[in-house]
């Protein structure tokens, strides 16, 4: 029956759709039984057995009148949704007594019928088992029988008249039966699944409508539907709710007049923008997702949220919107408020980077289109770096927000002030007429800088230093022009602070030079290319060598060799002091191994070396690797690193020494000199600054101050070490005032690693 393996519900449903698919087709296939027995009563009108056939005839058509009288009377009466399968058999039934009747055609009248009689009912036999068969496919069995009560019928026939007539109609009657059983099958098939599914799309509709009504009773969110004229048709019980209003006054409103537009319709820029996008989106008929719009509820500013798409009838006319809406209001603020923290800085409240590169690029709009000169100002406040250090965050970061008070002001009607990080702050010039305008504007900021900032750990006064670009065309882009302004910056630092400078070209020309070098010197830490010279210290009194200071030099693939002057400063700057110095450390320990016992070895250290982790335990290492008494080893140091106040030299210091290596005072007498040092650093050697010695045999004050050093130094416990030594007069000078050792030309020049062992072999035969 084609309900095999169904629940009784479903195989209720697909019974029904089978008869009624059959009653769809009976008064078709009645008055074609009618109209079938006239051609046949017609043929065998003047046959000896006319009146039998006149007999079978009448019942025919009294079976066909018959079907469809009760077809007519029930025509309007809908189709019951289920089906027993008493149903199902009962038009079975009619079907196989139906099929009797024509069987009785071949099997009683071709033995008496002539040749044209004979190809007549072949042909109704035929037609019948075929045409009736795909009318009742729908019910496997009705089809089955019928086609094959009429093919048992010709089977008949054809034993009672054998003939090549009868054998081709009991073919053809093969082959018919055997197509019709395959395609009742196949669309009885068919309409289970189409049953299947529509019983399933029904129950799913059923479940959506009951989800759409919980929706709408108790939702938070609300329906709504408007027609070709954007007219209201239908809103949620939840919308009326938070309107304080009834559905009809809604219903037949335009959409826009439904919504509370904010302040009497008075909208932002922004607000409006996206009504205005809304509307057009509406007015092309598309559909659109999360469009929001500003309302005023209750007296509160609220943010609703709408979704819809169109909705066309069969022929592709428009019928107006469905849609979703909600209250969204929560979720824009956050949002907002997540997309300012992007745009601007928490600390102070002022644009930044990312602002500040769309500030640079409306600028440089402005700059293409009308022509408007403009200047990108880069700006780092002056030691914030040590009192940020030393007084503690939050001391630094009330210097940052008084520091962005004072841009503000200094720049009001000028330009944007944005952080650009860390204590680097940048403007951006609304426009100007020429470079003059913004070198007034970087000086009228250092005016505000003037004055000391109140602080929570006391008053502090902080410059400013300035890189200014003016741009005057279009063809650079905001990365570029921000890395120019950093590059005059850096040159406004490096001339001492407090200073504003404008980018020159040959500042990126030096800047590629620079990137270039560091490149190189990371080639040479990697892969080799370094190296260092030693330049022996003598004792004054005898000339014996007592100790080598080490001097690092680069054997640069094309610029040659370089003294330290030329990357050390470089290194400092790109953070690569730690690997040099460490570097320089180890390999100074090794070659050391390589003399006298009593002979020591000097390396300088960097003040950025102190503020790289790890020095202490570099120093200790190469100690341990190389096992090179640490007394043999001096680390120089100089006065400008002694002005750090945050306790981290003075313990790194301390830990040095109690591995007792010697700690050595450079160029003592110059910078920063101070003798409260001396009182807080324990150090085992001053060594006195050249420009004391250069006129020392001519001027009794240079004397006067190497004398004090010396005694002083005795005092502490301290030896003292005169550099720049180059004539023998200065040596008999320094002799006789007692000076304990000398480097300089007068000794000799910095030597390889493998002159040292000639140079001390030289300096005792000439001491002996």
């Amino acid at each position: 029956m084609g309900v095999g393996g169904l629940s009784p519900q479903i195989a209720g449903q697909v019974r029904a759709a089978q008869i009624e698919a059959v009653r769809r087709y009976t008064p078709w296939m009645m008055a074609t039984n009618i109209v079938i027995v006239a051609i046949i009563a017609t043929t065998f009108r003047s046959s000896d057995v006319f009146a039998h056939v006149a007999v079978w005839s009448t019942f025919i058509i009294l079976a066909a009148a018959y079907t469809l009288a009760v077809w007519w009377s029930r025509k309007h009466i809908a189709p019951p949704r289920s089906a027993s399968l008493r149903g199902i058999r009962r038009t079975v039934l009619h079907t196989a007594i139906l099929g009797f009747a024509w069987a009785l055609l071949p099997a009683l009248f071709f033995r008496y019928a002539d040749d044209q009689q004979r190809l007549v009912i072949a042909c109704v036999v035929a037609g019948m088992s075929c045409g009736s068969g795909f009318a009742l496919a729908t019910i496997p069995a009705a089809a089955i029988l019928f086609s094959g009560i009429l093919t048992a019928g010709g089977t008949l026939a054809v034993l009672t008249s054998p003939d090549v007539s009868t054998l081709v109609m009991l073919i053809l009657n093969g082959i018919y039966f055997a197509v019709i059983i395959a395609s009742s099958r196949s669309l009885s098939g068919l309409l289970r699944g189409r049953i299947e599914a529509q019983i399933r799309a029904d129950d799913q509709r059923d479940y959506i409508g009951l989800l759409l009504n919980d929706f709408e009773e108790h939702g938070s969110d609300w329906l709504w539907m408007v027609d070709r004229h954007y007219r209201v048709i239908h809103v949620s019980t939840r919308l009326t709710e938070v309107l304080h209003t009834t559905e009809n006054d809604l219903i037949g409103k335009r959409l826009t007049e439904c919504l509370p537009l904010r302040d009497g319709g008075r909208y932002s820029n922004e607000d409006a923008q996206a009504l205005r996008g809304l509307l057009r989106r509406m007015r092309k008929r598309r559909a659109f997702r999360d469009a929001e719009v500003a309302v005023r509820v209750g007296g509160q500013n609220r943010i609703w949220s709408l979704t819809a798409r169109p909705v066309f009838d069969a022929r592709g006319e428009f019928e107006g919107y469905r849609g979703v809406g909600r209250d969204v209001t929560i979720a824009s603020e956050a949002r907002r408020k997540i997309e300012y923290m992007a745009r601007y800085d928490s600390l102070t409240g002022l644009p930044n980077r990312i602002t500040l590169n769309d500030d640079i690029g409306r600028a440089l709009h402005r700059l293409r289109e009308r022509g408007s000169h403009f200047a990108l100002l880069l700006l780092d406040l002056d030691h914030f770096k040590i009192i940020n250090d030393t007084q503690g965050h939050p001391v630094g970061d009330a210097l940052l927000k008084q520091a962005a008070e004072r841009l503000q002001a200094a720049a009001r009607g000028f330009g944007v002030v944005a952080r650009f990080a860390g204590d680097e702050f940048a403007i951006v010039t609304n426009g100007l007429q020429n470079k003059r305008q913004a070198e007034d504007l970087a000086e009228r900021i250092a005016r505000h800088f003037q004055s000391p900032f109140a602080l929570p750990g006391g008053m502090a006064s902080v410059g400013v230093s300035i890189g200014i670009v003016y741009v005057a065309s279009g063809k650079r882009d905001a990365d570029t022009l921000i890395r120019h302004a950093d590059l005059a910056l850096y040159q406004a630092k490096d001339g001492g602070r407090g200073r504003h400078y404008f980018f020159e070209p040959g500042l990126d020309v030096a800047a590629k030079r620079r990137h270039q070098l560091e490149h190189d010197l990371r080639r040479a830490l990697e892969h080799g290319g370094l190296e260092l010279f030693y330049q022996p210290l003598t004792s004054a009194a005898t000339g014996e060598v007592v100790a080598f200071e080490a001097l690092m030099r680069w054997n640069h693939p094309t610029l040659g060799l370089l003294g330290p002057h030329e990357f050390i400063r470089l290194a400092e700057e790109t953070g690569l002091i730690g690997r040099l110095g460490g570097w320089a450390i180890g390999q100074a320990c090794r070659q050391a191994l390589h003399w006298p016992p009593h002979i020591r070895i000097a390396v300088n250290l960097s003040p950025a070396q102190f503020q790289t982790p790890g020095l202490f335990d570099t120093v200790r290492r190469a100690l341990e690797e190389t096992g090179l008494d640490p007394r043999r080893l001096e680390l120089e140091v100089t006065e400008s690193l002694l002005l750090d106040t945050t306790g981290v030299v003075q313990a790194t210091l301390q830990a040095l020494d109690a591995l007792r290596v010697r700690i050595v005072l450079d160029d003592f007498g110059t910078g920063y000199s101070s003798l409260g040092y001396l009182r807080q650093y324990r150090f085992h050697k001053l060594k006195v600054d050249r420009s004391f010695v250069e006129h020392i045999e001519t001027e009794p004050g240079s004397v006067a101050i190497v004398k004090a050093v010396l005694g002083l130094a005795r005092e502490l416990g301290m030896t003292v070490a005169v550099e720049g030594v180059e004539t023998q007069g200065q040596l008999a000078v320094l002799r006789g005032i007692g000076c304990d050792e000398i480097q300089g030309y007068l000794v000799s020049r910095p030597v390889t690693a493998g002159q040292t062992a000639a140079l001390i072999h030289q300096q005792q035969v000439a001491s002996a």
